[in-house]
């Protein structure tokens, strides 16, 4: 399955953002939806669609790392892809992360990790493409995770901006519990089945 905020017609900030049944958190702050690089300026990042745009403090959306991906519908997921870029191209002046550390937590415990590093190319709608797709180590296509955080670095520090879209994924869908309903049938087809088997009981020991 594909992650890819189309969900979301237009810019906006947002405490939390969701898509294809995954929820997007920073740890303090906002994130943004950034429709091709039109939630900034002067110029975002672009790829011709939505995507998540992750800022850092002082920026608008002021967003405080890491940004954790978490899902109640599956019960665990695979990462097999991903797209990401800058947030602006003012990236000389340090708005921009120049790496983004994915951090995957996994089923039964424990981590894997990856850096990604960007190319500083991020000149908006109609120019060099902007986003890179993702080289991921070989790890993560065998990996059971249920969650992902993301923190964009320059150096040590991890409050960065950066964005990013087209999260592919293998996903396990979480074993549905049976609705009330339902049990309530299973239990009446259980007391037929067994008043008929009862009454055949004592219609061979009246014979």
């Amino acid at each position: 399955m594909l992650v890819d905020f189309s969900n979301y017609g237009s810019t906006g900030v947002h405490a939390v953002v969701a898509s294809g049944g995954f929820t997007f958190t920073p740890a303090a702050g906002t994130i943004a939806v950034a429709a091709n690089g039109t939630n900034c300026l002067p110029t975002c990042a672009a790829n011709g669609s939505t995507a998540l745009a992750v800022g850092r403090v002082g920026l608008n959306p002021p967003s405080v790392a890491p940004v954790t991906m978490t899902t109640a519908l599956y019960a665990s997921f695979r990462l097999t892809g991903l797209d990401y870029a800058e947030l602006s191209n003012n990236f000389i002046n340090g708005w921009s992360a120049s790496s983004i550390e994915v951090t995957g937590m996994l089923l039964g415990g424990g981590t894997v990790s990856q850096t990604l590093s960007l190319d500083g190319i991020n000149d908006g709608p109609g120019g060099g493409t902007d986003f890179e797709t993702a080289v991921l180590a070989g790890f993560w296509s065998t990996s059971d995770l249920v969650s992902l955080q993301f923190a964009g670095f320059i150096g040590a520090d991890d409050n960065q901006a950066f964005q990013l879209d087209n999260i592919a994924l293998d996903v396990t869908r979480v074993s549905q519990l049976p609705e009330p309903g339902s049990l309530a049938l299973g239990g009446l087809a259980l007391a037929a089945a067994w008043q008929t088997r009862r009454r055949a009981a004592v219609a061979r020991r009246s014979n």
